[in-house]
C-alpha cells in the first residue's frame, strides 16, 4: 500500500476536522461555541468517520477549511476526487456578510480616503 504525503494545509485540516468531530461527539453545544460551526455543520462532522475524513482531505488539496466555510457541509460532501476542483471554483465566503447599512456608513472603510479621511461628496 502506497504511504501518504500531506502538505501542512492538509495536516492542519485533518487535525481540526478529527478534533471538531470529536468535540461534536462528547458536547454538541460546546462544539458549536467553541469553533464556530451551527447545528448542521457539527452534526455533519459527528457523522463522518476517520478514514472519510481522512480521504477527504487528502483529496481538498490545499485549500483551508479553518476559520469554518460557511459552505463547509457541501465542500466535504463532495466526491473527493473532484473535491479539489471543486474548490478552485467556489471560493470561501466570508462568514458574516457586511450588511448594507455597514458598507457605506459615514465612518465605513469604503467610504474613506486611502488615507483615513472622510471622501467629499
Amino acid at each position: 500500500m502506497g504511504r501518504l504525503e500531506l502538505s501542512h494545509v492538509q495536516i492542519a485540516n485533518l487535525n481540526m476536522l478529527l478534533l471538531i468531530a470529536e468535540c461534536v461527539k462528547r458536547d454538541h453545544a460546546i462544539a458549536c461555541s467553541r469553533f464556530g460551526l451551527d447545528a448542521d455543520q457539527a452534526e455533519f462532522l459527528a457523522t463522518l468517520a476517520y478514514q472519510e475524513i481522512l480521504v477527504l482531505v487528502a483529496h481538498l488539496g490545499d485549500e483551508c477549511l479553518f476559520p469554518p466555510r460557511t459552505d463547509l457541509i457541501q465542500v466535504l460532501s463532495w466526491p473527493p476526487q473532484l473535491a479539489n476542483a471543486m474548490l478552485l471554483a467556489h471560493p470561501p465566503q466570508p462568514s458574516r456578510p457586511v450588511r448594507p447599512s455597514e458598507a457605506m456608513s459615514p465612518m465605513s472603510p469604503a467610504s474613506l480616503h486611502p488615507c483615513g479621511e472622510p471622501l467629499s461628496e
